[in-house]
């Protein structure tokens, strides 16, 4: 792919959907934009599970969560809004709107159980498997010193993403080895997993 060192989640979904692209592997939010009725490619997509070899699923997980700040002056109203954000009004009021494919999906079992969102949303058991089947506490073959997947609520985190997607970069652009970038990866967040054992 033109450009595939520095394609993000819109770059690809901006292919995916223009029909450029085969195969796309990521998030499960995209599937709503490829399947809303403005998407050339609705009704024209097969979603799976990702490749697994030692692990029960795939197991890929950021987080399907809301944050509220311990000190925010307004948890209240917060609190109100994420009720509100996360209701079945909610979802009725941007099918009403969008349509079906375009609700934000993955807070409520009801909507997996919704008719209407089933017909309208070909990707909804993949997307309803993959999220009940990631397993922040046990995703992998090892155990791990912080509870996480793709994200890990540590505050070296997001440092460590930077650092390591850098250098995969690097690799896709020819300036350097995948291999190499994997085991400088590998070292960096060792260094840091060392620190929570």
């Amino acid at each position: 792919e033109a450009g595939a060192a520095q394609a993000g989640f819109t770059e690809c979904l901006n292919n995916m959907s223009q029909g450029k692209t085969a195969m796309w592997y990521d998030a499960t939010s995209a599937a709503g934009a490829l399947e809303a009725d403005s998407s050339p490619v609705k009704g024209k997509i097969g979603y799976a599970q990702a490749p697994i070899k030692e692990t029960k699923s795939s197991g890929w997980l950021w987080t399907w969560s809301w944050a509220m700040q311990a000190a925010s002056r307004k948890q209240d109203a917060a609190g109100k809004f994420v009720a509100w954000a996360s209701s079945k009004d909610y979802e009725h009021l941007v099918a009403s709107k969008l349509g079906w494919a375009k609700v934000p999906s993955g807070k409520r079992v009801s909507t997996y159980e919704n008719a209407e969102f089933q017909k309208a949303a070909p990707f909804f058991t993949a997307e309803r498997f993959a999220i009940e089947n990631a397993d922040p506490k046990n995703p992998g073959t090892q155990p791990r010193p912080a509870v996480g997947i793709q994200f890990v609520g540590i505050p070296e985190f997001a440092a460590l993403g930077t650092n390591v997607s850098q250098g995969v970069s690097s690799a896709i652009a020819g300036q350097g080895t995948v291999a190499d970038a994997l085991a400088k990866g590998q070292d960096a967040a060792q260094k840091i997993g060392n620190k929570y054992k």
